[in-house]
């Protein structure tokens, strides 16, 4: 598959500029103001203002507003992440929110239209804002919109006030606080949901005949049968009108390879579009052989859809193209799922999609890190909780190969919320990764919200129809139950899913979350209690010891065939919903913390998901039976830890992938353990209770069934702090997450500082205050964080304290040279402010790499040198994820 996705990202790129006249699609996200919060609480005794909604005709609205003393900003933008968490800011309690008050927001950008855009369509593409949004555009309100996780469109040239050939002004006002129906101090859910506009923004032109937002849509019915899988295309677009006349039209729809052949290609019949309505055209492409869509093997082709004006070629033709995969699903009561009739065990992780440093903005390449962080541990599965995700998410989910629960956020007999619900299905639909659909989740499907079952089933089947339906739920058996298709169940029994398997013997069943198990990363020793201040008294362990609790949930679905598989809760820490309450800002229930940097939850989860399974259809990439081994604890004196002051012992736990683990302290063994595999019951780790201390060299030796060494891990007793070392997690061969940076004004770069001893071994306790700064090349220092949840240093200042030896730090590129020529000519003609508004070469600067450094007191300064490139068609993010397709990445 190595050329296969350069072929068609060139392809793509083709077609965008084959269809330039006709349709331009352009960024937004540069040269815009932002007014922080007016009303962020100061002190306890400082409340939120009464109404703080704004007027009819703000001032801020105004063209003539005077915004130079506000914020340069460039979106994606989380406008809130960037304090530092503060229990004064929050006297009412927000740790749901990260310490993170939420306040109103305020945007504007002055942009020109060019002149030749007069007559057409204009419109702007909103992916996102968090959350209550209202748009002004030269002083004029022309539309709000509630949900925070769907996108909305903002027509420009149906606007007298707009000037096409000349400055306009766009004014957003967005509301964090409000919106959906909660009310003011409501928010959306109870996790930190960021602010402002969190996700892209684009400009469109196109003709007045066009295809519709997320009209273009295609189905298959794939025959599997030898001696190679065939298919029929089901395509359908729908065509909108925005002249003053019917106009009569047809769509041709062609059919193109990953390698970007041509396959096949079909025109619909001729239909009449009513002056400012739409109608749908409609045709099926024969597709006599086919190459699937798989985990390992995610082959994508691209649907292109025409709007031929009095079906003819004429040279104003619209033409838009979507992604497009064949694959066959199929869930089953007594087998689970089957992808491409191969049976297909779903391991997988649920997520919020908050990230260090950047908040909810998170951008594409630390997405794609994130993606490939859940293959390293065996993770084929995702579920998009509780919320419709940022779109780009699913398309690398759709190169990577793996299979996503598309989640619904609210959930109601309500016309809003169904109007949410056929919103994600429209938007989602063309994408094979998403497999099947959730309307809700836990209370928010119980009681009287269950009525609006029978809606949401009717919008999804209407607007789609080629996926099932599924609500996760404590129980079974009402109203939404026998609505969905089927079964979800968070954190419940095998006994509970048993139940429901011989009471709905029909239905397919899916442990849509489970296994809330919460650590810290390189905790050795502690205790889990409540509101404790963990830096003084307990602190939650790195090793699971609820392990047995997560052996026992995680298999109540990976046990038995009949159950489609398991979404554990969750892959990531995130920001806001401590489990224990307390002074911590995020999460603990990741396998890995809020930074990406792996937790021993992850190594346990990689034997388990990956190792211990077999190669077949329902593996991201094959393993071939290798084995590994991984020590949780560190080999410090007991000495070093509040709760085990004074012990000469230590407890000691391996998790492996082989049959048996030996343990040994400077070349002493203190015997074998025996370990299964999870799915065989209780025994997934091994424990050692009391290994005598003394400083040198702990080692692991994994052993295979005759007794063979098979792998070896090892932990050494730190000497003193020596030296500081920085490396690259992302972009990273390593994590599957490319070579270089792209100069696309928005790429990012994981950077990873860590405190050695001289023999090169991270210090397990250092605590070092690192800062960083880019010495040379096209990039800024965005932030730095070091996973630790209780840590209330600010988000995205250029230093920070250590936590167990680490930090991390985002830098972010500054130049715009690899963005489309045609694109920057537009942009040049359209951005008053920002990068393509300032006087230079846009686009002609070198591939000069970025060099940062970091630098602590007491060390001496070290410095790592980012690759950059102006290469979309090899170094772009969705490049970089094709290409990773089915190959090992490595995260520890």
């Amino acid at each position: 598959m190595s050329s296969t996705p350069l072929r068609h990202a060139l392809l793509l790129l083709t077609l965008s500029l084959s269809r330039a006249l006709a349709r331009d699609v352009v960024s937004f996200d540069f040269g815009w103001k932002h007014r922080p919060g007016l009303h962020s609480w100061a002190a306890p005794d400082d409340p939120p203002p009464a109404d703080p909604l704004p007027s009819a005709h703000p001032a801020e609205a105004a063209p003539s507003y005077d915004d130079e003393g506000w914020l340069d900003v460039q979106l994606p933008h989380d406008a809130l992440v960037g304090a530092a968490p503060s229990l004064a800011a929050c006297p009412d309690g927000c740790s749901g929110g990260s310490y993170l008050p939420r306040h109103v927001l305020w945007y504007r950008k002055t942009f020109r239209l060019p002149r030749e855009w007069q007559g057409s369509a204009i419109w702007l593409d909103f992916e996102g804002s968090f959350r209550l949004t209202t748009v002004w555009v030269n002083g004029v309100r022309v539309g709000s919109h509630s949900c925070g996780y769907t996108p909305f469109r903002v027509r420009l040239d149906n606007l007298t006030s707009v000037a096409v050939g000349g400055e306009n002004t766009i004014a957003v006002f967005v509301d964090p606080d409000n919106g959906d129906e909660g009310g003011r101090d409501h928010g959306s859910g109870w996790w930190y949901e960021g602010g402002g506009l969190y996700r892209h923004v684009s400009l469109v032109r196109a003709p007045r005949l066009h295809v519709a937002q997320d009209g273009l849509f295609a189905f298959s019915n794939v025959t599997l049968a030898p001696p190679a899988p065939s298919a029929v295309v089901h395509a359908s677009a729908e065509v909108s009108n925005g002249g003053a006349a019917a106009a009569e039209v047809c769509v041709e729809f062609s059919l193109l390879a990953p390698n970007g052949s041509h396959v096949g290609a079909s025109t619909s019949e001729r239909l009449t579009v009513p002056a400012g309505g739409s109608a749908l055209a409609a045709a099926k492409i024969d597709a006599p052989a086919v190459l699937l869509w798989s985990a390992a093997t995610p082959h994508l082709y691209s649907l292109v859809a025409s709007v031929l004006p009095s079906c003819t070629h004429a040279a104003d033709v619209d033409s838009v193209a979507v992604g497009h995969g064949f694959r066959a699903l199929r869930y089953d009561a007594n087998e689970g799922f089957f992808l491409n009739e191969r049976h297909f065990k779903v391991r997988g992780f649920c997520d919020h999609n908050s990230f260090a440093i950047v908040g909810m903005a998170v951008p594409q390449r630390i997405s794609l890190f994130r993606a490939q962080a859940s293959r390293a541990v065996g993770g084929n599965g995702r579920r998009t909780s509780h919320n419709p995700p940022d779109i780009r998410m699913l398309e690398l989910y759709d190169r990577v190969g793996i299979v996503v629960m598309d989640e619904n956020r609210l959930f109601n007999n309500d016309t809003q919320d169904v109007t949410n619900m056929r919103t994600l299905v429209k938007r989602d639909r063309n994408h094979p990764s998403v497999v099947i659909w959730s309307f809700c989740n836990e209370v928010g499907c119980e009681g009287s919200h269950e009525a609006g079952g029978p809606r949401f089933r009717e919008v999804t089947y209407e607007y789609d129809g080629s996926r099932p339906t599924l609500a996760n739920m404590f129980t079974f058996g009402d109203l939404l139950s026998n609505t969905i298709d089927v079964q979800g169940f968070s954190h419940q029994s095998r006994e509970k899913l048993d139940a429901c398997h011989a009471k709905l013997p029909y239905k397919p069943i899916y442990l849509s979350e489970c296994c809330s198990c919460n650590t810290m990363r390189d905790e050795d020793e502690g205790c889990e209690t409540l509101y404790d201040n963990p830096h003084n008294a307990c602190i939650q362990k790195s090793f699971n010891a609820r392990c047995t609790e997560s052996n026992s949930a995680t298999n109540a679905s990976d046990g038995v065939n009949y159950a489609v598989g398991t979404m554990v809760w969750t892959l990531f820490d995130y920001y806001g919903e401590p489990p224990v309450g307390g002074l911590e800002v995020s999460s603990t229930y990741g396998q890995y913390d809020i930074c990406g940097f792996p937790k021993a939850a992850a190594a346990w989860y990689r034997m388990q998901w990956l190792l211990h399974v077999p190669d077949g259809p329902d593996k991201t990439f094959p393993t071939g039976g290798k084995h590994e081994v991984h020590l949780v604890e560190s080999w410090e004196s007991p000495d070093s830890f509040p709760s085990t002051k004074g012990n000469t012992t230590r407890a000691i736990h391996a998790y492996t992938s082989a049959p048996a683990v030996e343990l040994l302290v400077n070349g002493k063994s203190y015997g074998s353990r025996r370990v299964s595999a999870m799915i065989e019951g209780p025994g997934s780790y091994a424990e050692w209770t009391s290994v005598p201390f003394e400083p040198g060299v702990l080692t692991a030796v994994a052993r295979d069934a005759k007794g063979a060494a098979v792998a070896t891990a090892t932990r050494t007793t730190n000497g003193k702090p020596a030296r500081l070392a920085l490396s690259l997690d992302a972009p990273s061969e390593r994590t599957g997450t490319g070579r270089a940076l792209l100069l696309d004004g928005q790429d990012a770069a994981l950077l990873r500082a860590s405190v050695l001893d001289a023999s090169g071994v991270v210090m397990h306790l250092a605590t070092n205050n690192i800062s960083f700064r880019v010495v040379s090349g096209p990039g800024v220092v965005q932030g730095a964080h070091n996973g630790d949840p209780h840590c209330h240093e600010p988000n995205n200042a250029p230093w920070h304290s250590a936590y167990h030896g680490l930090v991390r730090a985002v830098v972010r590129v500054t130049s715009v040279a690899a963005r489309p020529v045609e694109e920057k000519a537009i942009l040049r003609e359209i951005d008053v402010r920002g990068p393509f508004a300032a006087a230079g070469p846009h686009g002609t600067e070198g591939e000069e790499p970025i060099v940062v450094e970091a630098s602590s007191p007491g060390f001496a300064p070290v410095t790592v040198s980012i690759a950059v490139s102006v290469n979309p068609l090899e170094d772009s993010v969705m490049s970089t994820a094709s290409a990773a397709a089915g190959k090992p990445v490595y995260f520890f």
